[in-house]
């Protein structure tokens, strides 16, 4: 498999909990948009290097 369930499925409860947690009045003052947005597209840069690195790995071994 390309990649692990467990890393998505840690990553999509990473970003609901931190889009909860934007809305409890006592973590307002924090920037939990964009530490959403940060874990958002690290995760998208980490993934498509993933299938880069399995796209790379196919073809050598063709």
């Amino acid at each position: 498999m390309i990649f692990k369930i467990s890393e998505v499925a840690a990553t999509l409860t990473l970003v609901v909990c931190l889009l909860a947690a934007k809305h409890v009045p006592a973590l307002s003052h924090l920037p939990l948009s964009q530490a959403t947005g940060i874990v958002c597209f690290s995760f998208a840069i980490f993934i498509a290097l993933r299938l880069f690195q399995f796209e790379l790995a196919r073809l050598r071994r063709e």
